[in-house]
């Protein structure tokens, strides 16, 4: 190959399946200084790319995405719902998205674009059963002037069944996604399996 006009000898290296991207990117560079010391007098050593530096930028800008999306359905919460339901759902979105992150250490769901994108797909509905389900205690509380304890029994009494089944439905729509074969299906599967954890947990965490 040519570099830069010059004759060159390309490598091309390739992190293997479940690696860390940033990790082999750290490993490479302490490669590379050991080597460029090594080196014959008049030989180079350059990087033509740097993948895991991208793959660094890209998880930065999908994080930061992700906290604003939180940062505007916390707003709009606070806006439309008031303040108290507005705290039970800024509480409810670290439980939810802890819940999930954990589910997705052990099902081995990487964080990239593709997850972190269904997280920022999923995350409306993430906040909607802790919606419900406040809305529901808030009536019990102020048409039927039931105490706050009585009115949450009797509130998830009325709502748990439709807000399993939601959830429910929902898993069930993005798991056959999973089974798409080919290439498409390594990205799908990633998108969907997020999405589909995402919901019973949300679900689960009333």
């Amino acid at each position: 190959m040519f570099y830069n006009g010059k004759p060159a000898v390309g490598i091309a290296l390739s992190m293997k399946s479940g690696g860390n991207n940033l990790k082999l990117g750290e490993n490479l560079k302490k490669l590379q200084d050991s080597v460029k010391a090594d080196l014959p007098a008049g030989m180079e050593m350059n990087q033509v790319s740097d993948q895991p530096q991208i793959v660094k930028e890209s998880i930065s800008d999908f994080t930061e995405t992700l906290w604003e999306a939180i940062a505007i359905v916390l707003v709009v919460s606070f806006i439309t719902l008031g303040l108290r339901t507005g705290l039970v759902v800024a509480f409810c979105i670290p439980l939810v998205l802890t819940g999930v992150f954990c589910v997705m250490e052990i099902a081995g769901i990487d964080l990239h674009k593709v997850s972190l994108g269904a997280l920022i797909i999923a995350l409306g509905l993430l906040v909607d059963d802790a919606i419900v389900v406040i809305e529901a205690v808030e009536y019990e509380i102020k048409y039927n002037a039931r105490s706050p304890r009585e009115a949450t029994i009797i509130a998830m009494e009325n709502v748990q069944n439709p807000v399993i089944g939601v959830a429910c439905v929902l898993a069930a729509v993005f798991i056959p996604v999973g089974f798409i074969s080919g290439m498409s299906g390594i990205l799908y599967r990633q998108f969907a399996l997020t999405i589909a954890v995402s919901v019973p947990i949300s679900a689960s965490s009333l």
